[in-house]
């Protein structure tokens, strides 16, 4: 049977819109994934190209990231603003509220003169000799003076008993500490009233 013309021209309209629908469905699809591509025109150039896309890029050193800053400890003991001084630990000023019997060591405008020590006629003499010379030498403005006389058997119950008197125990346990409230720090000396004072008038001195 013979093929119609009609039915060969079709075939070849049909052979003619296939191409050119392979080529919309490529481009759709590209503009789809890359908007900017399209728009830049160099769509039909990759298309020409076999259809390969070939996207320019610019390196960029990226600065590296600088590593954070440490975060400070309120708690750790580091030095003072001047020489032989320390800082006072956030949790021990924290515990001398006005219910603690430190509250004043930690938080009045005066600096304290502070004694720990067992309790002893030599330790209760020394604290009474540190109340005679600040009173001699005229020092009651900037300073006070208190003690902490702890029993020999009770000690660790006694350091204990609030946060402020473990910091006691532990840096000025059978020494003097000078607790300058104003700054936060404090500054141990040898356990007698003749080195308390000479240290306390020079601290005085130096604008401590």
């Amino acid at each position: 049977m013979a093929k119609s013309k009609s039915s060969d021209g079709n075939k070849k309209k049909k052979g003619n819109i296939l191409p050119f629908l392979v080529i919309v469905i490529i481009a759709f699809l590209a503009y789809k994934a890359n908007p900017e591509y399209w728009q830049q025109g160099k769509l039909f150039q990759d298309l020409q190209n076999g259809g390969v896309k070939k996207v320019e890029t610019e390196e960029v050193v990226k600065a590296p990231e600088a590593p954070p800053e440490p975060k400070e400890d309120p708690n750790e003991i580091k030095e003072g603003s001047i020489k032989g001084s320390y800082t006072v630990p956030r949790y021990a000023i924290k515990a001398a509220n006005q219910q603690d019997p430190n509250y004043y060591a930690f938080r009045s405008i005066s600096k304290t003169i502070y004694l720990v020590a067992a309790k002893s006629p030599a330790s209760e003499k020394i604290a009474e000799e540190i109340d005679a010379a600040i009173q001699e030498h005229d020092l009651r403005k900037e300073y006070r003076s208190q003690s902490f006389l702890y029993s020999a058997k009770t000690k660790k119950d006694e350091c204990a008993q609030s946060d402020s008197f473990a910091f006691l125990c532990e840096q000025c346990d059978k020494k003097i500490c000078i607790i300058n409230p104003a700054k936060s720090e404090f500054v141990v000396v040898a356990p007698s009233s003749s080195a308390a004072i000479s240290k306390a008038k020079a601290l005085l001195k130096s604008g401590w």
